[in-house]
């Protein structure tokens, strides 16, 4: 019998004590042993889960490297954070363009000139391009125009919103979640000054709008998750509201009305959605804008995440209860799409933690500045990974679960 003969069973059993990176090793040893790799894939045997976090390039947007560092390689935490894995030979998928989305190993890309979002597996270099967003249909709030200049680019229906063509990506589009990574699934996108859902659906040739209301409700969105088991996405505003909707966007339901008050004003705070415990989860970041120095005319800024608060919604009586334990698992939150992980499953992660990576409200290079750690709900400390003191972090770290799916 050959390696490529191996049951599906012994190859799971097989698989499941490997790192994906020692997979591909396994995969270059021999011939058989690469068909055994190739029949995995296929079947869609899953190594040992990894959290990668992508980190900052020293060039921006004009590397073909990415580089990363895995969360379960145990490490000294005063070492800082190393770079344990390095992809490089990348310019077609990752030069000029940064990360707006990741799911299940997979990274969203968008440039700025022609804001043509792609899908792309760095471990495989498999690639979707998906219709350029200038294609969301225009309504009553979203009317974009390049000035004659073309130097900025701004809202018709409300001329005061107008961006510089650089930056316009950056505070435009603000996160793009997938139900699967292939060319199957539906893609939502968090757009606009005000921040609207617009959807992809298979064989779509342009976005189509969101669900939308006449009564602004549902502006303001800040995450969205999507349910495996429902086949439905869920989305979360600045106020709190919830609803949901199917992957063509319709059978739109109400789960949780806005909650305005003096704290959710503020745009430092931000909300993310998930699900643990079968519970709709919130999680709530705060950020502070902290100028580095004291020195006349010197505006330098950095960015830091100061509060993470947890919340669980209560149906019957449409509450968020706060939570203060995950038990075994942790969460990630940032413009990947938010997941939770047991930490005996990918082991060097540390329960009861939020992981999180710059998701600020205008993610401009000037506003992005390497705000990466965890918070430990236990202790109700921060670790940060980063020097968020030092040069910006540009493109943007993000989460990334590595597969070959």
């Amino acid at each position: 019998m050959t390696w490529s003969d191996l049951p599906v069973d012994l190859l799971h059993c097989i698989s499941s004590y490997l790192h994906i990176v020692d997979f591909l090793c396994f995969s270059g040893v021999c011939t058989s042993w690469n068909s055994a790799f190739s029949n995995n894939a296929l079947l869609g045997i899953h190594c040992r889960p990894s959290p990668w976090l992508l980190l900052p390039s020293d060039v921006g947007e004009a590397s073909d490297t990415l580089t990363f560092h895995d969360l379960t390689i145990q490490e000294d935490e005063e070492d800082g954070v190393n770079i344990h894995y390095r992809f490089s030979s990348l310019t077609d998928y990752i030069f000029g363009r940064r990360c707006i989305g990741s799911k299940d190993g997979w990274l969203v890309t968008l440039d700025k000139v022609d804001m043509q979002p792609r899908i792309f597996n760095p471990l495989t270099k498999a690639e979707i391009s998906l219709p350029s967003l200038f294609t969301i249909p225009e309504d009553k709030e979203h009317r974009i125009k390049l000035d004659e200049s073309s130097e900025f680019f701004y809202n018709e229906i409300h001329p005061n919103y107008a961006t510089d063509v650089e930056i316009f990506r950056d505070v435009y589009f603000r996160k793009i979640v997938m139900s699967s990574n292939d060319q199957f699934g539906t893609v939502v996108v968090i757009y606009g000054y005000i921040k609207l859902l617009a959807l992809l659906r298979p064989n779509d040739k342009a976005w189509v709008l969101g669900p939308s209301d006449q009564n602004d409700k549902w502006v303001n969105f800040e995450d969205v998750y999507y349910h495996e088991e429902e086949h439905r996405f869920y989305a979360i505003t600045h106020f709190s509201a919830v609803l949901a909707f199917d992957l063509s966007g319709q059978n739109v339901e109400f789960i949780c009305p806005p909650k305005y008050d003096e704290d959710a004003a503020y745009s430092e705070i931000m909300n993310y959605i998930a699900f643990l415990f079968g519970n709709l989860i919130k999680i709530e970041r705060q950020v502070d804008y902290v100028k580095l120095n004291k020195i006349k005319g010197d505006e330098s800024i950095t960015v830091k995440t100061i509060r993470i608060s947890i919340f669980k919604l209560l149906p019957d009586a449409v509450a968020w209860i706060p939570i203060k334990d995950l038990g075994d698992f942790s969460l990630f939150i940032g413009c990947n799409q938010t997941f939770s992980l047991h930490h005996t499953v990918a082991p060097g992660i540390r329960r009861n933690c939020v992981y999180f990576t710059d998701h600020v409200e205008n993610m401009s290079p000037d506003e992005v500045t390497r705000d990466a750690g965890y918070f430990d709900l236990h202790n109700e400390s921060f670790h940060y990974f980063l020097d968020s003191d030092s040069q910006p972090n540009w493109p943007p770290s993000i989460w990334l679960m590595p597969s070959f799916s």
